[in-house]
């Protein structure tokens, strides 16, 4: 009767670990994140937001202040040759230029 070999039955050396490769997916990722960050600064300065952050905003043609996340309304990063951009806090959705006031909170 053949006998199963389970994984943990190889003795592996432990110096052999230290061979493997690094994970290229990972170093990717990070590159990913390192330019969505700089993409998103750069917008913020751009049309002086705060993107990702809790603020507090007003609108034009509104009374009351709203508080909550600025989130850009779509998952694509706007062209620097787009004038305006739309954003969305909560449900609300409207465009960069309805902003009168924002301030982080």
């Amino acid at each position: 009767m053949d006998e199963a070999i389970d994984q943990l039955d190889f003795n592996f050396a432990s110096d052999d670990l230290l061979e493997f490769p690094r994970d290229l997916g990972e170093e990717g990722w990070f590159q990913f994140h390192s330019d969505q960050k700089q993409a998103f600064l750069a917008l913020e300065e751009r049309f002086g937001i705060l993107l990702n952050k809790r603020v507090r905003i007003r609108l034009r043609g509104r009374k009351e202040d709203l508080e909550g996340k600025l989130l850009l309304n779509s998952l694509l990063l706007p062209t620097f040759s787009d004038e305006t951009i739309r954003l969305r806090m909560g449900s609300l959705v409207f465009d960069h230029t309805d902003i009168e006031f924002c301030e982080s909170v």
